[in-house]
């Protein structure tokens, strides 16, 4: 179901720095020397997914990597980098007779703001607004991610300077160009990865930003230091539009 539903990925390059990666692309679960090992760590493609299953639906998450967050100025001019950026998007999937359901919508995030587009006419904006239509590109919805800052959208944008084109597939593959077309990403599991490595929290250690989840205390952020401390969310740790934290 995740890898049916996986999505395209078009993503604005500026540089290597705008390439997806995993989080333990340097080889350790340290996430505060992310920004100081990006030039040298494994820039191989995965996404994180999980997949919910409900009576009625399923809900397909797919997170996206990038070591660094940065701008076109100098971070120390700019005050718009920070260390370690993890953005994502949901697919909602209603169950029907046929084997992969009839997709019903895409939310993507942007800079802690969630956006709604549809590909079912029953489905209208609430908390919401509906922003667009799904793109499609066979079963897999096409995605927008911004140089520089990664926010994802599913609505078509022009992205500058390059753009390199990631479709899900057997292997992790680095982009051979700026502007590569054709490269594949693995699906790896969120569960099997970032969620058995929760209560690696505390500076030095993988995430950051404790918080109480019903008697369970878990981690806020991917751990990070460099340009702000703590930017990235983890999956579990976004707000929602409604203003409540997950």
């Amino acid at each position: 179901m995740a890898r049916y539903y996986a999505p395209v990925i078009n993503q604005g390059v500026a540089s290597n720095q705008d390439f997806i990666t995993a989080v333990d692309f340097d080889g350790d679960w340290i996430g505060n020397n992310n920004w100081e090992n990006q030039p040298t760590g494994d820039l191989s493609a995965y996404v994180y997914y999980s997949v919910v299953e409900t009576e009625t639906h399923w809900f397909l998450f797919y997170a996206l990597f990038h070591p660094r967050d940065y701008t076109r100025d100098p971070c120390e001019q700019s005050d718009g980098c920070h260390e370690n950026d993890m953005e994502s998007i949901q697919v909602v999937v209603a169950k029907n007779d046929m084997p992969f359901g009839r997709l019903q919508a895409v939310e993507t995030l942007a800079h802690s703001h969630i956006y709604l587009y549809t590909a079912d006419r029953s489905v209208s904006g609430n908390f919401l607004k509906v922003k667009g239509s799904v793109r499609l590109e066979e079963s897999h919805p096409v995605v927008y991610v911004e140089t520089y800052g990664h926010g994802i959208y599913a609505q078509r944008k022009i992205l500058v300077p390059y753009r390199v084109v990631y479709r899900v597939g057997e292997r992790a593959e680095v982009p051979e160009s700026l502007q590569d077309k054709d490269i594949s990403y693995q699906l790896v599991s969120i569960y099997d990865t970032l969620w058995v490595r929760r209560d690696e929290i505390g500076e030095g250690r993988a995430f950051d930003q404790p918080f109480d989840y019903r008697g369970h205390v878990l981690p806020a952020t991917i751990d990070g230091d460099d340009y702000g401390e703590d930017k990235a969310n983890t999956p579990w740790g976004y707000n929602q539009e409604t203003g409540d934290t997950l």
